[in-house]
């Protein structure tokens, strides 16, 4: 215990003070107890303030942490949000445009009507037949100028009193200048035909016009 006097240390057993000789007292005992309790209780209190201050560092750091994600996270929200928007934005423009885009395409379409040129016609002709049964018979058959230099196949089929005088053989021609069709019998026949059947074809075989003519039975130019 420390001497009350001279504040010397002494036994805890001493009566008197081993410095100065002033009586070591149970008062003197109590109030060295007392010193030292209140010496520990603040000790005790400066490690609990201590502890205090480390927990609310560690709680501070933890809500400081947990504010950043939280705000990240909106952040991120956010930024997915105007994205979205933006793309939904960008759909609706597109589906705007759309009709304006297809614009060219009907004008393709209408650039692409059919064409209005009359189909071949058989619209008049002639046949001529020599003086001589020997003679091959011709024909001159008018469709038009304006199917000049077409290519097309042609069959005339001629007979006599209801008989056939040829086979009727489909013959590739070209229309002239003047828009006619000029083709001969393959061979003279032994009587003058009195009827004669043409039909005309596009190269593919598709008919495109077929007349009928009947005929006198005797040489000479014929029109129809």
């Amino acid at each position: 215990m420390k001497c009350p006097s001279c504040n010397a240390e002494n036994n805890d057993s001493a009566k008197f003070c081993k410095k100065c000789g002033s009586p070591l007292t149970k008062q003197t005992m109590n109030h060295e107890t007392m010193i030292n309790s209140i010496n520990k209780e603040k000790e005790s209190s400066d490690n609990t303030t201590k502890y205090i201050i480390i927990a609310l560092i560690i709680i501070a750091v933890a809500l400081a942490g947990a504010f950043a994600y939280i705000g990240f996270n909106n952040n991120g929200d956010s930024s997915n949000q105007a994205q979205a928007n933006n793309n939904q934005a960008a759909s609706v423009n597109n589906t705007t445009q759309s009709p304006a885009q297809s614009a060219p395409a009907q004008t393709t379409q209408v650039s692409s009507a059919p064409s209005t040129a009359k189909p071949l016609t058989i619209y008049s002709g002639s046949f001529s037949t020599g003086s001589s049964l020997s003679d091959k018979t011709y024909a001159s058959i008018y469709v038009g100028k304006e199917h000049s230099g077409e290519n097309v196949k042609i069959q005339i089929k001629y007979s006599r009193d209801g008989s056939s005088l040829n086979k009727g053989n489909m013959v590739p021609k070209t229309v002239d200048s003047s828009g006619y069709i000029n083709v001969k019998s393959a061979d003279a026949y032994k009587y003058y035909p009195d009827f004669a059947e043409i039909n005309i074809y596009d190269t593919s075989g598709n008919l495109l016009d077929t007349q009928s003519v009947s005929l006198n039975p005797d040489s000479g130019t014929q029109y129809f």
